[in-house]
């Protein structure tokens, strides 16, 4: 069930959200394997097998623990090109990706393989990558959806922005920004700043360096508010973070060739307790 909504919630932001993004990047194979139709071959891996896929019914496979076994069935199918090449993809109990393209050969010399974390280290990062992109996405689909908790607002120069959500999920913090233009000129974004600043009351007190925080991903692709009361929502999802003590966080629009801009403030208490997703 869980593997459903996750599916959904990819399908959903790739096609609505996100049609001009890559969500994944490729994750390389390890070096092909020799398969015999006289033969077995075993796939000796460090933990026990979670979940085992072949691409082609001419490869049969068995798994017994951390052992994986593999044959062709032979016979009359070894002539066309799909009948003799697949891959195998395997996940052991401890999360270890393999994706191992398979090939018929009936006079092969080494029958078994080892395969533990150290052999396949690159494709294991690859997968935490993925693992890790994918929270990312989901955060941002579910800031985008959630009733607002926050009404934290900015005005300037007929711009109405405001902070309308904060929220927790995983290893993310989003915050939800809504920005409606009250003046019939277009406003063009330049950019978004969002950085911590020393609160007034302590300001002089010690040499402060201001810090900026800069998100992982932005959930709206524009970078234009149409004017006479248009309006765009932006979630922006950062890697998790908890401002010091007498810091808050300063977000600046900047306008694009032009003299706009607004500015909204939120208090570190707030930042300190975002809505968990």
């Amino acid at each position: 069930m869980r593997l459903t909504q996750s599916l959904f919630i990819l399908l959903l932001i790739s096609f609505n959200t996100y049609s001009q993004q890559e969500i994944f990047d490729e994750i390389e194979s390890t070096k092909p394997i020799a398969i015999s139709d006289i033969k077995t071959t075993h796939l000796i891996f460090k933990n026990k097998i979670k979940y085992l896929d072949i691409g082609s019914r001419y490869f049969v496979t068995d798994t017994i623990e951390n052992i994986v076994k593999v044959k062709h069935i032979g016979g009359d199918f070894i002539e066309k090109n799909e009948e003799k090449k697949t891959n195998i993809t395997i996940i052991t109990q401890d999360g270890d990706y393999y994706s191992i393209p398979l090939f018929f050969e009936r006079d092969i010399t080494n029958t078994t393989y080892k395969l533990d974390h150290s052999l396949n280290n690159n494709n294991n990062i690859l997968m935490k990558n993925e693992q890790k992109k994918m929270g990312m996405y989901e955060m941002c689909h579910f800031s985008r959806k959630e009733v607002s908790n926050y009404n934290i607002k900015g005005n300037r120069d007929l711009l109405l922005s405001k902070v309308s959500g904060i929220f927790y999920r995983g290893d993310y913090i989003a915050i939800r920004l809504v920005v409606k233009n009250f003046s019939t000129i277009d406003l063009n974004i330049d950019h978004f700043l969002f950085r911590f600043m020393k609160d007034k009351r302590y300001a002089q007190d010690i040499v402060y360096q201001e810090r900026v925080l800069r998100p992982v991903l932005i959930c709206n692709e524009t970078d234009k508010v149409r004017g006479t009361g248009g309006i765009e929502v932006f979630s922006f999802v950062f890697e998790k973070f908890t401002p010091n003590n007498n810091e808050k966080l300063q977000i600046d629009i900047i306008e694009k060739n032009g003299g706009r801009s607004t500015t909204i403030v939120i208090p570190r208490k707030k930042l300190l307790k975002p809505r968990v997703i």
